[in-house]
């Protein structure tokens, strides 16, 4: 990061600066291993957004900052290990820079598109049993598409399988409300940065046309507003206008299995779309990239075992290829002990859970990890922040509600961290507590020996 580039690169720079303007760009990564076909590199490397406002020369410095934080990138260690891991770390491995006009409109400061996200031409992961996975699946936000390839915090986007994609995952009105996206991301013009904003703190300045696009009205949430005598529209995120529209989710399928089938490998595209308020969008893809979905396999003899020897059975809450795993280790976090542990100290059992899979893959055992909350998030009140390296060695990894300390998995489809956890063959799965968990021994006196 503290390098300088020579000054005839420079002058490329800046007239590659000219050639923007001050429209806003994204500095992404383009490398040899990260595009060839079985590894993903999901997230490995860093993607920077310039705003690109301001003076040439603040405008340069910010845009080679962007480039030096790419490169240096390629030495994060989820990034190394994730190389090792897949049997690279000896590979020839070049970088090159790809840089990109964002896909946006201006609402006045602030710039985004209308709907972003990550789509998916076969679909791991089946809610319902009717799902067709090769139909495709969408993971789709409001704004910058940020949101959905990372773990957001408090925030959830929209998941559609392309056979029924206006079907919500959620039964009743309050859930689909409950599990929206309340953030967006956009790029600030004033302050030259990207930002999270609250969607709420936008609505009086979206246009309704966009509202009925990407949200939709909690009528029951207003009707208890008005017997409180405070009446008022109330909107929550969930692109559900978008995925009625059978225009934009045939060609997202069309687009899915046209790339599928010229690539003769499944394929994970990022895209924006853009609207006016007649209706009309227009679909930029940004990114295609060979999409690695595990062995699809499946276990045929499940063993009939005493109630008293099982630890936990679970139904239709589970992500990815079945499997058959002798179990040597269960690595437990206590979510209460986890709660309760300072906020500020809480990436120190990141940390110890990283030590714990370097420890076991010394001595190739299988092991299975048990959190509470979300694996991997970004926000240590949800869950525990690992990074893909300090779970790297775990062959299965379970996520655990806890009602007392307030944790809820979210068995994330689409984001960076399930895509690592398919490739390196984890078994991913979530206990929430309700019927979907049919059994659970929750503490460990009770585990079977």
């Amino acid at each position: 990061m503290s390098g300088t580039f020579p000054p005839d690169i420079r002058e490329k720079f800046k007239t590659l600066l000219e050639y923007f303007g001050q429209s806003p760009i994204i500095v992404r990564s383009s490398s040899f291993l990260e595009d060839g076909f079985g590894n993903a590199f999901a997230g490995k490397y860093e993607s920077v957004f310039c705003v690109n406002q301001g003076s040439p020369e603040e405008r340069l410095e910010a845009f080679e900052s962007a480039v030096r934080t790419v490169y240096a990138s390629t030495m994060d260690i989820s990034a190394l290990e994730y190389r090792k891991q897949r049997g690279l770390q000896h590979s020839d491995e070049q970088m090159a820079v790809l840089v990109q006009r964002v896909s946006g409109s201006y609402h006045g400061d602030l710039f985004f598109p209308a709907a972003a996200g990550v789509g998916y031409s076969y679909s791991s992961y089946r809610w319902n049993k009717y799902m067709d996975p090769s139909a495709g699946l969408l993971r789709i936000v409001a704004g910058l598409g940020t949101r959905a390839v990372d773990r957001p915090d408090h925030d959830y986007p929209r998941l559609a399988n392309l056979d029924r994609p206006a079907v919500p995952m959620q039964n009743n009105a309050a859930d689909r409300h409950r599990f929206s996206q309340r953030i967006m991301d956009v790029l600030d013009i004033g302050t030259n940065k990207l930002t999270q904003i609250e969607i709420d703190s936008l609505l009086e300045d979206l246009p309704l046309w966009y509202k009925k696009a990407v949200m939709k009205r909690d009528y029951e949430a207003e009707a208890a507003l008005k017997r409180m005598n405070r009446p008022r529209q109330v909107w929550f995120t969930t692109c559900q206008g978008l995925l009625e529209n059978k225009q934009f989710t045939g060609l997202m399928q069309k687009m899915l299995k046209t790339l599928d089938r010229v690539y003769g490998n499944p394929v994970d595209i990022e895209y924006t779309v853009n609207m006016d308020d007649k209706g009309e969008f227009v679909v930029n893809l940004l990114q295609c990239r060979p999409l690695y979905t595990g062995g699809r396999g499946m276990v045929t003899e499940i063993p009939e075992l005493p109630e008293k020897n099982v630890f936990f059975r679970l139904k239709d809450s589970a992500m990815g290829s079945s499997v058959k795993e002798r179990i040597d280790v269960v690595v437990q976090i206590d979510a209460r002990a986890y709660y309760e542990y300072p906020y500020a100290l809480k990436p120190q059992v990141a940390e110890t859970t990283g030590a714990i899979n370097a420890y076991y893959k010394g001595k190739k055992k299988r092991i299975l990890l048990m959190t509470p909350g979300r694996v991997g998030t970004s926000s240590p009140e949800l869950g525990v922040p690992v990074s893909f390296a300090q779970i790297s060695g775990f062959c299965g990894i379970c996520e655990v509600s806890d009602n007392r300390a307030g944790y809820m998995p979210e068995l994330s489809y689409g984001s960076h961290m399930f895509q690592d956890l398919v490739e390196a063959g984890m078994f991913y799965c979530a206990l929430w507590g309700d019927e979907r968990t049919v059994q659970y021994l929750h503490h460990p006196d009770n585990f079977p020996r």
